[in-house]
């Protein structure tokens, strides 16, 4: 029957559905489980490179048509009667991303080391935009000749998600107010070069300074009677995004004040990781760093705008910050 299938499925390859190769894109790889393709992901290209590592199709698809319940891509140029081997790659986000540099590539002409993404920095490294989000998926080794033929056959590209948005929230002990313009925010990485597998290439050292500082409080009201200690607490916050953070890489969060003092310099992924807890002992730390998008610190000064922490560095065995 099997064989019987493949021998119509040559014949008629052009004419049905049948035969055409579908993917579906999967966005779950974030802190709920679940697949978050439709709300998240806006634009899409997927590139298709045989055995050689040479680019055999390549497709973008965005807007509406990705928000339609039950949303494929079909490949028009490879069906399930291609006896050919291919590795897919996706690049995903948010169209003509403003955010990101990605080239464009040759069918039969350009390789997979043609394909890198690189985040768009001004002179020096600088980089104080919010980003657009950036997504990646690849499957490798894809061989339709060999798969059943059916209509609900189809190759699932699971996306992670590679921008983060990391908001830091600095209050006095004393719970008097903080100037948020007394301060500066900046995390330094090397993390703006993408290749085509996700992994990092050597780049320059990125400077990412707040694209949105403000002032904040929370207080309990002026009508709050026989209510002792603090009632008012009044904040300075700073919102940064960064690439896709990574436990192999050592990104540096600084603050310091009006007079270019370091009021603090933390190690940003430890830091990250302490708050993982409970999914220590569920997934590894780049899975978190995967799976986790947003971040929100927050920081305590004393009276001469120092930086207050229960933490200390620990001797060698260890990565960095611990309680």
């Amino acid at each position: 029957l099997l064989a019987g299938s493949l021998g119509s499925c040559n014949v008629l390859d052009e004419e049905k559905e049948d035969c055409a190769v579908y993917v579906r894109f999967k966005y779950d790889m974030n802190m709920k489980f679940a697949d978050a393709f439709q709300h998240a992901v806006n634009s899409v290209t997927l590139y298709a490179f045989d055995k050689d590592g040479v680019l055999a199709f390549q497709k973008t698809e965005e807007g509406d048509l990705l928000k339609q319940d039950g949303y494929r891509m079909r490949l028009d140029g490879i069906s399930h009667s291609d006896k050919a081997e291919y590795d897919f790659i996706t690049w995903a986000g948010e169209p003509d991303n403003e955010s990101f540099i990605i080239p464009l590539l040759t069918i039969g002409k350009s390789t997979k080391d043609d394909l890198y993404c690189q985040l768009k920095r001004a002179k020096g490294g600088i980089v104080n935009d919010d980003l657009e989000a950036l997504f990646h998926g690849q499957v490798n080794n894809l061989s339709f000749g060999r798969a059943a033929v059916s209509k609900m056959d189809e190759v699932v590209v699971p996306l992670v998600k590679n921008t983060n948005n990391i908001r830091i929230v600095l209050q006095h002990l004393s719970g008097k107010p903080v100037d948020v313009k007394n301060f500066n925010f900046t995390i330094t990485d090397e993390n703006g070069l993408m290749k085509y597998d996700n992994s990092l290439m050597e780049d320059e050292i990125l400077t990412y300074q707040a694209w949105r500082t403000d002032d904040g409080k929370a207080s309990l009201g002026e009508q709050v009677e026989n209510v002792e200690g603090i009632t008012e607490i009044n904040v300075a916050i700073a919102e940064l995004t960064v690439a896709r953070l990574m436990t192999t890489e050592r990104p540096i969060l600084t603050i310091t004040n009006a007079e270019g003092k370091k009021v603090l310099s933390i190690p940003l992924v430890d830091y990250a990781l302490l708050v993982k807890g409970y999914y220590n002992r569920e997934m590894s730390d780049q899975e978190y760093l995967d799976r986790q998008d947003e971040y929100a610190l927050t920081f305590f000064l004393d009276e001469a705008d120092c930086f207050q922490h229960h933490h200390q560095l620990m001797e060698s065995g260890t990565s960095g910050y611990r309680p």
